[in-house]
């Protein structure tokens, strides 16, 4: 994996920021098109409907290879000391492995349904609802991630930079003086 994410860094020097954010909107927009498709099929009864849901599905999982891919790279920047971004990316990572999963079998039941010329089984249609389910939930822990902890705000080592400094700042300080205190009743 180690070309992999050396194409990653490259990409992030390129455009600023991780890729990951724009990828996810591959999978994220495709398996909404396809739950939706499930929804038109149901009501109209019209197998086109159901071809859309199972190509829309087939394209969310290939860009879900590509949101795994990014996504492992930047869950590999945050420290396993920085809680509580660490467990809710480790949450955010296995949920959205267990909706690709279910959007997978889904999609081989429903390919195995279409070669037998037959409409998708409940079951298959069930799984893929789960799999929505699930990645709103995630996406919802991708949002906590970025906006509640400022995961992936600034690029990792950025911030890393910007956190030594303050540090360094600090300890070549004088301190030896009176510590002054200011209050909003000082007078």
């Amino acid at each position: 994996m180690g070309p992999v994410m050396k194409a990653i860094d490259k990409v992030e020097e390129l455009i600023g920021h991780s890729p990951h954010p724009a990828i996810v909107a591959i999978p994220i927009g495709a398996w909404l098109t396809s739950t939706i498709a499930d929804g038109f099929a149901i009501a109209t009864k019209k197998t086109a409907y159901d071809d859309a849901a199972r190509i829309s599905m087939a394209v969310g999982l290939v860009g879900a290879v590509g949101a795994i891919v990014t996504g492992l790279h930047d869950y590999g920047y945050i420290p396993k000391a920085r809680e509580p971004s660490q467990s809710i990316a480790t949450r955010h990572g296995w949920g959205n492995a267990v909706a690709t999963s279910l959007f997978l079998i889904s999609f081989v039941l429903r390919v195995r349904a279409s070669q037998a010329k037959q409409s998708p089984s409940i079951f298959s249609r069930m799984l893929a609802l789960a799999g929505s389910g699930t990645v709103a939930y995630t996406g919802w822990l991708g949002g906590k991630l970025v906006e509640e902890q400022g995961e992936g705000v600034k690029p990792i080592i950025q911030q890393q930079n910007e956190v030594e400094n303050v540090r360094k700042r600090i300890l070549s300080e004088d301190h030896s003086g009176p510590v002054h205190m200011q209050t909003e009743k000082s007078g």
